[in-house]
């Protein structure tokens, strides 16, 4: 009897470790996708690109847990985690709008937004996964008890990017 309970225990482990990297993957593969809404030329449209990439992710994680995906309740919590973040949001609508500015401005809102993105893209990923995990659903998600957790990995993101793009650069 305690060797089976050692062999499900063990079972267990290994299938937790499996979704872990399952979900660490997928996210950072979105996270690192929505650093091209830099490129984008045009205000706002590259706005409107990273919420759809941030809700396909969302969609993947949804349906890898096995939680009914909505569409509608989806942009509400990402625009509510998003516009709560007061700086973040503020700073990817900023970035956005530095394009109308000859050369100087795109520079500096293709450097911005690029980390922005993937930091604000990297942080729903962890923040659904965490909610998932808990056996949370779309109809039970409290964006109010999310934001601190939301934007601790907002900080984790903005590193993770910025070590991708010393990499990258060390590489050139």
């Amino acid at each position: 009897m305690e060797v089976e309970k050692n062999i499900d225990n063990t079972y267990g482990k290994q299938f937790n470790l499996k979704k872990q990297l399952w979900a660490d993957r997928t996210i950072k593969h979105y996270a690192f996708g929505s650093a091209i809404t830099g490129f984008i030329p045009f205000p706002l449209i590259d706005l409107v690109v990273l919420t759809g990439i941030q809700m396909k992710l969302i969609s993947k994680l949804s349906e890898y847990y096995g939680v009914d995906f909505s569409e509608e309740k989806t942009k509400s919590i990402i625009a509510s985690l998003t516009g709560a973040a007061v700086p973040i949001g503020l700073t990817g609508t900023v970035c956005s709008f530095l394009k109308l500015v000859p050369f100087i401005g795109y520079t500096a809102s293709f450097l911005s937004m690029t980390a922005l993105s993937s930091a604000s893209t990297y942080a729903i990923g962890k923040l659904f996964v965490k909610h998932f995990e808990s056996g949370g659903t779309f109809l039970n998600f409290d964006v109010n008890k999310s934001k601190t957790y939301y934007e601790e990995q907002v900080k984790k993101g903005k590193e993770l990017a910025e070590s991708m793009m010393e990499r990258s650069s060390k590489k050139n």
